[in-house]
């Protein structure tokens, strides 16, 4: 029993937050320890601004090495937006807990590569889809005022692109920089640095940030967000509820909603997160 207490303290302030992987939208550096396991999965559903719904379920693990240091993956199943479920990727990671000399933060490096499945990646790249704002009919010619909002065509029909922090039907390296800490009695704070490195095209930097609040030992609530630090690019700020019925397991539900015009219109996030 005290080892599991040990797992499940944030800091010496009893806020009962477990590991990153209990946030939607976020990772925190908590480590699971030596030979210990965290199973997960994830799930959304997005209605998207071009239309087109998609849903996705993403399972994984983490496995403790030792305190600071742990490896696993995950795998993307996803219907996006064709009508039919299929292999996305798979996304093998790695985490590590930096040392802080007993201050009440954590810091952590979260490193993973996604292996994009080779028959989906053509229809996800952004490279692969035409920006037509004219899809048929008046020829606008050279003197015509600007078009209207771009509409987005892929050429085998299905789905669309995600850009920026967001893609997942193309092979891309994550670099994410993590820091938590208790801003309160009860409450942990998780704010994320986003990196992607895509096999091609441009470098994307982006950020998440969250708070829950623990109101009981089995229910918390929080607020989370995810965005591109570019301009224009997807931004998503959602609220959620957590409740964790025993230590070994929490069960969380969330709805989202995009800011800015390239960014989805709602969503639904949801998930489970076994403790071995």
């Amino acid at each position: 029993m005290k080892r599991i207490s040990v797992l499940l303290a944030v800091t010496a302030s009893t806020a009962f937050a477990h590991h990153g992987q209990d946030f939607m939208l976020n990772y925190d550096p908590d480590i699971p320890g030596r030979n210990r396991v965290v199973g997960f999965s994830g799930f959304e559903w997005t209605k998207q601004s071009d239309g087109l719904n998609e849903i996705s379920v993403e399972p994984g693990f983490l496995l403790g090495v030792n305190s600071w240091l742990a490896v696993g993956t995950t795998v993307r199943i996803a219907d996006e937006g064709t009508g039919s479920w299929g292999y996305s990727g798979v996304n093998p990671m790695i985490q590590i807990m930096l040392p802080t000399g007993g201050r009440h933060w954590e810091l952590g490096v979260f490193a993973g590569y996604l292996f994009a499945d080779s028959s989906n990646q053509a229809e996800h790249s952004h490279e692969e889809h035409i920006h037509d704002p004219n899809p048929g009919g008046i020829d606008l010619g050279p003197d015509a005022p600007p078009p209207g909002p771009v509409v987005h065509i892929h050429e085998d029909g299905h789905g669309h692109s995600h850009t920026g922090i967001h893609r997942h039907g193309e092979d891309h390296f994550q670099l994410r920089i993590l820091f938590a800490t208790p801003l309160w009695k009860d409450s942990k704070f998780v704010a994320n640095v986003i990196g992607i490195t895509p096999g091609a095209g441009d470098y994307a930097f982006g950020y998440s940030v969250g708070l829950r609040q623990q109101f009981t030992h089995e229910w918390a609530a929080g607020i989370e967000a995810i965005g591109d630090f570019k301009t224009g690019g997807e931004h998503e700020a959602m609220v959620g509820a957590y409740w964790t019925p025993d230590h070994h397991c929490t069960l969380r539900l969330g709805f989202g909603k995009g800011i800015g015009q390239a960014s989805k219109d709602f969503s639904i996030h949801g998930g489970i997160t076994w403790r071995f």
